[in-house]
């Protein structure tokens, strides 16, 4: 006969749920001149991403040393182990060459040639990305779009984030605040950029598919900007639609 200290403990089934992390970066002190609201938008969106259960790392302000390091270590230690995983930047981006470039604060953009030495290459990160064989990802970026742009005046000051490359991409959502060769207004007066404002709006609606969600924000920003601005996005994501709040009949759930 078993005593019962012996008798066996029942195991209860373990549920787990899918892990969701962010990396929220905001630039705004940069070596060629400040720009206005990355800081606060990064923020906002960082405490917006909390709020509907991701685990954030949030930085401002990234050298590109602290900027690589930064990224590999989100890749490495928590991307590569979730099943969702989104990446928001705001700040000065590029293309140069063909590829296409999120800036450091340290980056020398005098000189066109010294881009691929000192910013970081948004289509590498991507590729990691799509590479991952399990869960979804999401990149936002609130970057101009321009050829040349008054420093101080927009998210960009030269080159133009391209679509190419992104459009081969498997598995990952790429949203631009802006079309090709278009401002993104840093909206200096209001505290946040347009753009980030009515993602901050729409992000925690429950029960809505991220694809709804970015073409919502497109329309928004397009009407509000009195169609100067038009933002657009890349949907390569697949499967199972992606809610980042379960909606309240459950439907699209987020976990």
């Amino acid at each position: 006969m078993t005593s019962a200290a012996n008798k066996p403990i029942p195991i209860e089934p373990i549920h787990t749920h899918p892990k969701r992390v962010a990396l929220v970066i905001g630039n705004s002190r940069y070596n060629i001149g400040n720009l206005k609201n990355p800081e606060h938008d990064a923020q906002a969106v960082k405490n917006a991403l909390t709020a509907l259960g991701f685990e954030v790392d949030y930085f401002t302000n990234l050298d590109q040393k602290s900027m690589v390091q930064q990224v590999f270590d989100f890749y490495h230690h928590k991307a590569s182990l979730s099943d969702l995983r989104l990446i928001y930047f705001a700040g000065h981006g590029v293309q140069f060459e063909g590829r296409n470039y999120l800036i450091p604060t340290d980056a020398n953009l005098g000189l066109p040639s010294e881009i691929p030495h000192t910013g970081f290459m948004l289509d590498e990160l991507r590729r990691s990305l799509d590479g991952l064989q399990q869960g979804a990802s999401i990149i936002i970026l609130d970057t101009c779009r321009v050829t040349l742009c008054p420093v101080g005046q927009c998210r960009g000051v030269m080159g133009s984030l391209g679509l190419s490359n992104e459009r081969k991409s498997s598995g990952t959502l790429i949203a631009y605040s802006t079309g090709p060769g278009q401002l993104a207004s840093d909206n200096a007066e209001n505290g946040h950029s347009l753009y980030t404002q009515i993602l901050l709006e729409l992000i925690p609606t429950p029960g809505q598919p991220v694809e709804k969600l970015f073409r919502k924000l497109t329309e928004e920003v397009f009407q509000r900007s009195g169609g100067l601005q038009k933002p657009e996005f890349v949907d390569g994501l697949m499967g199972a639609e992606i809610c980042l709040k379960t909606g309240p009949l459950k439907q699209c759930p987020s976990e």
